[in-house]
C-alpha cells in the first residue's frame, strides 16, 4: 500500500509539473533504488530520458511564464504530462504484480495526473482574466516549487497523497462546472491561437 500511495503522490504531484517530478524521481532513485522496484523505474532514469526531461523542463520553466503561451503549453502537457504519470506509478509499484495489476495502477497514476493538470490549468485561466497576466511569473514558480515538494512530501510520507487526492477529488467535484468551462477555452485557444493572442 506505501508503494501505492507512493506512485500516486508523484504522480498527481507530475499534474503541475511532470519535468521537476522526473528530475527529483531521479535524484531519489539514485539515492534509494530499492524504493523504486516497478518495471519501468530503470528506463526512467536512464541518461536518455533524463537528457530529455532536462530539456521538457526548461521549456517548462519559459513557456509556462508566459500569458497565452503557458495555456497552449498546457493542452500540449494535457496527453504528455498522464503518460509521465503512469510511467511513475509503474516505477513504484511493487515488482510481483501481475501485469493487469499493473496497468490498473498505471492507469490510476494518469488519472492522478490529470486531476490535478485540471485543476492547474483551472487555476490558470482563472488568474489570467483576473490579473490580465501580471501573476503568471509567481504563479509558474509556486507550481514548481509545489510540484517539487509534494513530489517529495508523498515518497516520505506516504499517506499525504491518499490526503492531496481526497481534497482534490472533492475541490473538483465542487467546481466542476468551472473546471469543464476552463477546459473549453483552453482548447478553444489552441484550436484559435489568433484570437487567444488578441485576447477575443
Amino acid at each position: 500500500m506505501t508503494a501505492v500511495l507512493t506512485g500516486l503522490g508523484l504522480s498527481a504531484a507530475a499534474g503541475l509539473n511532470a519535468w521537476v517530478v522526473l528530475l527529483l524521481y531521479n535524484g531519489l532513485y539514485r539515492l534509494l533504488p530499492q524504493e523504486f522496484p516497478g518495471p519501468t523505474a530503470e528506463w526512467l532514469s536512464s541518461q536518455a530520458v533524463l537528457t530529455a526531461t532536462l530539456v521538457l523542463f526548461l521549456a517548462e520553466f519559459v513557456a509556462d511564464k508566459i500569458p497565452i503561451v503557458d495555456h497552449l503549453w498546457n493542452v500540449a502537457q494535457t496527453l504528455l504530462r498522464p503518460l509521465v504519470g503512469a510511467a511513475l506509478m509503474g516505477a513504484a509499484a511493487p515488482a510481483e504484480l501481475s501485469l493487469p495489476q499493473r496497468a490498473g495502477l498505471a492507469a490510476a497514476g494518469a488519472i492522478a495526473t490529470l486531476a490535478t493538470h485540471f485543476a492547474k490549468s483551472t487555476t490558470r485561466l482563472t488568474s489570467t482574466a483576473a490579473t490580465r497576466g501580471w501573476t503568471q511569473l509567481a504563479l509558474s514558480l509556486s507550481e514548481d516549487l509545489l510540484a517539487l515538494a509534494l513530489g517529495a512530501l508523498c515518497f516520505f510520507v506516504p499517506w499525504v497523497a491518499a490526503i492531496f487526492l481526497g481534497a482534490l477529488a472533492v475541490l473538483l467535484a465542487v467546481e466542476r462546472r468551472r473546471v469543464v468551462r476552463a477546459l473549453s477555452v483552453l482548447f478553444f485557444r489552441l484550436k484559435h491561437p489568433r484570437r487567444a493572442l488578441t485576447g477575443s
